[in-house]
């Protein structure tokens, strides 16, 4: 297993010393997020520091549940705008959000879009040299609109028809309320990634582990997986909003190696 920071956490502005205090901490690599603005420099700072690199695919205004053309053509060119940046910078994986049905009502259509174009952008990635990972998802609570996956079974089966690896968000698992140790189990080898938060299980509030109720902290998380012989990246991704980078890199559930 590997250590990783996602730069989500460190805020807008990265420097050069935010990215050797990371690697000096013991991170393997850092998960840039491409609605950043300085995200391409992010990627040179990261490259520069000997950090390995995964990209957080953009997901504002680009719903891959969208009943229009326009949005679907805007996906692809600007995927595959970050697919050729990340292979430029030696990155290896992209993570990708599902999109979201305009309403509950239009789930079945909305379903077979996200499943097409999720296919086509994970060609897509393989082309350019990169593994994309399909993250779950908060439902909508009050059925307004359908959020993919909306469960445990939607994601797996829109894993298997896609063909696509699985990030797995620990802090969206706690407040979708599915154990944790039985996700990794059914998810198996289809498991190529982790995202790392605590939360009081109502909302994703990106606590550092131990701050919230979840329950699931480093020693336990590292024991379920190491079970599952999961052997992928550990991507701490906490609250910029409420935590500096020093907060994160010095906290206690981050001191392990492997």
């Amino acid at each position: 297993m590997e250590k990783w920071f996602s730069l989500w956490s460190a805020g807008q502005e990265k420097t050069a010393e935010d990215m050797a205090a990371i690697r000096n901490a013991g991170f393997d690599g850092v998960e840039i997020w491409a609605e950043h603005l300085t995200a391409e420099k992010d990627m040179e700072l990261a490259k520069e520091a000997g950090l390995k690199i995964g990209l957080h695919l953009p997901f504002h205004d680009l719903n891959l549940a969208s009943p229009f053309q326009e949005v679907e053509d805007l996906i692809f060119k600007v995927n595959e705008q970050w697919f050729k940046k990340l292979k430029t910078y030696g990155g290896g994986h992209a993570v990708i959000h599902g999109g979201m049905a305009w309403a509950s009502e239009g789930h079945a259509e909305a379903k077979k879009l996200v499943i097409d174009r999720l296919t086509r952008t994970r060609k897509m990635a393989e082309e350019l040299g990169s593994t994309l990972l399909f993250e779950n998802q908060i439902p909508d609570k009050l059925n307004y609109t359908h959020i993919f996956p909306s469960t445990v079974d939607e994601w797996l089966e829109i894993l298997e028809e896609t063909g696509t690896a699985a990030c797995l968000d620990t802090g969206h698992l706690a407040v979708l309320g599915a154990p944790l140790e039985e996700t990794i189990s059914r998810l198996g080898k289809l498991l190529a990634s982790v995202h790392y938060s605590d939360n009081d299980a109502k909302g994703d509030l990106h606590q550092l582990p131990g701050d919230g109720k979840t329950g699931i902290n480093t020693e336990s998380l590292l024991n379920v997986l190491q079970k599952h012989h999961y052997d992928g990246p550990i991507v701490f991704e906490i609250n910029p909003y409420t935590y500096s980078l020093e907060d994160i890199i010095r906290h206690p559930s981050a001191q392990f190696s492997y």
